[in-house]
């Protein structure tokens, strides 16, 4: 027998009791049934589909649901407004930071380009099963009752996202989600992944698939994860902080990838919360301190029982972190997460399986005191060589390059800025190619590899873009780290990749704006100019990123646009000629 969506199974089954007048849990009390008053979960709301994660005892006060969901009335009352505030204007992904001579990013969509689903109301609906507005009932008013897909389709869906999924964004360990993914358990059980987590993957594994189902599909997935993903954190799967900071980041790299920042910056915002009120920034430090910041958390994390376990953590701490500086890059938004006024002493990671092989596990608790991104912005880059660790330092150069330039748009920051050059130099030589083979032969690290590498060059254009009319050593860095990233996608061979980073796109174009402004100054010399060399080599990096963008513009909105902004920016170019 399916389940719906929004249903969490009971687990445990207990006898009833006659309890005492008024002790009654609130779930029974709204709906006028005789309570046994079982702890944690009464034996009523056990037995009946989609109460469980509702059976609670408050003592005094708003219960703990009433919280959360005034909570969640507030945030999407948030959301309808910044929706209808940008309906008729643009929606701006832009580069606020810019002020110099080059045209860093300015993206300002006309419209969104994809509406927020109308979740609608799930009252009334039969049990056993949730009633949702999809996206392509509700204007009729329409309902659509979703179970959950049946085991071949399921399975079609996770092995999807895992082969499919070749970006930064998922920390848990592939052969154990996968394993508890697919138990023959009704959905919402709490062996298997949590419901917001599961939608979650169903989401991509369909955006991911070559085949479209008519009911299972992106649309409808993108509703029920909206829908448990506020519905996890006050339940009561021995996962839910953990799965559903998952399912957050899963969330905010969805739309980042269609182009969306009002939508994608809530769901970072929401798994920054998560990550720091779960004290993951504080993994092995002296300074642990695991007080909750929102009632939903109680009782925190407890300690990890395996080295896989805390080896998660650890990757969900820089996945994060990662995604972090993805929108700082992206949209402009200032870093979610103070480098400096928040002690941050998770180490660096291994690869998932290093943990796997360690058989003994023995927690280290203190050892963290000097912080992991202050040694390494210090130049003390003596740890953290896994394809993750390196991923996030190249994304934390490119956020601290694009912070120090709006903050020193000139020549000021002398001694900050020859610190952050040295260790971006000394970065550069550590990254590994990743080069050994072409196209869907590149392993999950050599993908990895070439992604670090294109960030730490952007972070390179970032940092000297405002200088390059002074100071020669800057221009030559400059224009050397945008042929750095052609020549990468020419050893790359991108066109032969199924799944792109959506970072890739806003990285591209930075590199297309050097090239403009180095044909533009051309161009200023006339005829002469034109005729050079240089000239033509330079138009022809330009053409390889636009052909390599071109092949993406189908599966990455996000991409999509910005290759219709440089395809602009070239035809103006060869217009003026």
């Amino acid at each position: 027998m399916t389940q719906s969506f929004f249903v969490s199974s009971p687990t445990l089954q207990s006898p009833r009791s006659n309890l005492a007048r008024g002790k009654a849990c609130m779930n029974c009390r709204r709906r006028k049934i005789k309570c046994d008053g079982k702890k944690p979960i009464c034996s009523q709301c056990l037995r009946s589909p989609g109460t469980a994660d509702d059976c609670e005892y408050p003592m005094e006060g708003r219960s703990r649901t009433q919280q959360l969901e005034e909570t969640i009335t507030k945030l999407q009352t948030r959301i309808g407004e910044l929706e209808s505030s940008n309906s008729e204007s643009a929606i701006g992904l832009r580069e606020p930071y810019d002020g110099g001579d080059v045209p860093f990013i300015s993206l300002e969509l006309p419209t969104p380009i994809d509406q927020w689903p109308d979740l609608g109301p799930i009252s009334n609906s039969p049990p056993g099963s949730s009633r949702v507005n999809t996206p392509a009932s509700s204007a009729s008013s329409s309902t659509l009752v979703l179970e959950e897909p049946p085991p071949n389709v399921i399975e079609e869906l996770v092995d999807n996202f895992l082969g499919k999924f070749q970006q930064v964004g998922f920390f848990l360990h592939h052969t154990t989600f996968r394993q508890s993914a697919l138990q023959s358990l009704p959905f919402g059980h709490y062996s298997r992944p949590s419901p917001a987590l599961l939608s979650a993957v169903y989401l991509w594994g369909s955006r991911l698939s070559p085949t479209r189902h008519d009911i299972y599909n992106e649309d409808a997935f993108l509703v029920c994860t909206l829908q448990n993903i506020h519905q996890d954190l006050g339940g009561h799967h021995p996962q839910r902080v953990l799965h559903g900071l998952q399912a957050e980041i899963l969330l905010s790299l969805y739309y980042l990838t269609l182009g969306r920042p009002v939508e994608g910056i809530y769901h970072l915002s929401a798994a920054v919360s998560l990550t720091v009120s779960a004290g993951l920034h504080l993994i092995r430090s002296s300074q642990m301190m695991l007080q909750p910041i929102f009632s939903v958390l109680e009782p925190t994390l407890p300690p990890p029982a395996t080295a896989l376990e805390e080896g998660e953590r650890i990757h969900a701490f820089w996945t994060v972190l990662i995604l972090n500086n993805y929108w700082v890059a992206a949209h402009g938004s200032p870093s979610a997460i103070p480098y400096y006024g928040t002690p941050i002493d998770t180490p660096w990671p291994l690869e998932l399986d290093e943990y796997v092989s360690l058989q003994l596990f023995q927690p280290v608790l203190g050892a963290g005191s000097g912080g992991t991104i202050a040694q390494f912005m210090a130049g003390l880059n003596v740890d953290g060589f896994s394809a993750l660790a390196l991923h996030a330092k190249a994304a934390i150069l490119l956020e601290r390059s694009i912070t120090f330039s709006a903050r020193y748009p000139n020549h000021a920051g002398a001694e900050t800025f020859e610190a952050l050059d040295v260790v971006l130099e000394q970065f550069i030589l550590s990254v590994p190619l990743g080069i050994g083979c072409i196209g869907p032969g590149l392993s999950a690290p050599q993908r990895s590899f070439i992604i670090t590498q294109t960030l730490t060059h952007t972070a390179i254009i970032r940092l000297h873009a405002h200088r390059i009319h002074t100071s020669d050593v800057s221009r030559a860095k400059y224009l050397a780290a945008a042929r750095a990233v052609v020549h990468i996608m020419n050893d790359a061979n991108f066109a032969q990749w199924e799944h792109l980073d959506p970072i890739m796109g806003i990285l591209w174009k930075t590199t297309c704006e050097v090239f403009v402004e180095e044909l533009s100054s051309m161009q200023s010399y006339g005829a002469v100019g034109l005729l050079t060399q240089q000239h033509q080599e330079i138009s022809a990096c330009f053409e390889t990123i636009l052909d390599t963008m071109r092949v993406f513009t189908s599966s990455c909105p996000l991409i999509e646009y910005f290759y219709g902004r440089v395809e602009e920016m070239y035809r103006a170019l060869s217009c003026s000629i």
